[in-house]
Order: structure tokens, then C-alpha cells, then sequence
């Protein structure tokens, strides 16, 4: 677990409005490649959720291709795991999907989590040609 934890701590997701295609030049946190087959599935799995909000044969052309990209993409966390407290932030990064989740507190209810998160695509992403390879 300690392989994933990344250096930073993050108040708000990375690439939220007005930072189009300002993704960091290094990748960090733990590469998928060395997770184990079922683990793999689970980072699959939480992929899919952000891809499902569009057109099924859309979303189902991007897992494909995410699921083809799968060993080239790094996870990593800052905070804690529990996604329950401020700070809790995770991040998917491979060469096409980029999916950010971070906890923060008090934006909307004084004592209560506020989550944000963001959906963005190093080479298909909304702000440019969206194409499949």
C-alpha cells in the first residue's frame, strides 16, 4: 500500500475548470502492472463508473481501450483509504483515462464531506477531438 501513497496532499482535484490538458508529466503511485489479475479487476471496476455516463457503445469502446492500457496506468492515494475524511484523495492515471476523487470538508454543510471528483482523458478529453484509437 505504501508503493501507492503519493507525496502530495490535495485539498481539490488537479484538473477541475480552466486546467484542460495540464496533466503532471510524471505518473505516480503504484503501476497497475504489478497488481495482482484480481486487483486489476477492481481498478477496471472503479474506471467504469465515470465511463458509463456515456452512450453504451461509447463507454464500451473506452474500457476497452482502458482495459488495453490497463498495465500502463498507475493508481495512488493521498490522506487515507477510507475516502471518509478531508484530504482522502485517490487518482487513475494511465495513458488515456485520468480519474481524480478527493474529500473535502465544509464546502456545502460546515461538518460535513464534500467530495469532488473529475473525469478527464490525456487524448480524448472533452476539450478536444474525441476520437478512439
Amino acid at each position: 500500500m505504501t508503493k501507492a501513497k503519493l507525496s502530495a496532499s490535495f485539498s481539490d482535484v488537479l484538473l477541475g475548470p480552466g486546467k484542460d490538458g495540464q496533466f503532471p508529466e510524471t505518473k505516480e503511485g503504484i503501476p497497475v502492472s504489478s497488481l495482482k489479475p484480481k486487483q486489476k479487476q477492481l481498478v477496471l471496476k472503479a474506471i467504469h463508473p465515470w465511463v458509463a455516463n456515456v452512450d453504451d457503445a461509447t463507454a464500451k469502446r473506452l474500457m476497452k481501450t482502458y482495459e488495453r492500457e490497463l498495465n500502463q496506468t498507475y493508481v495512488g492515494y493521498s490522506g487515507g483509504t477510507g475516502l471518509d475524511s478531508q484530504g482522502d484523495y485517490v487518482r487513475i492515471d494511465g495513458p488515456g483515462v485520468w480519474i481524480e476523487f478527493v474529500c473535502q470538508g465544509g464546502v456545502v454543510f460546515r461538518d460535513q464531506i464534500h467530495y469532488h471528483t473529475v473525469y478527464r482523458d490525456h487524448t480524448r478529453d472533452y476539450g478536444s477531438e474525441f476520437t478512439f484509437s
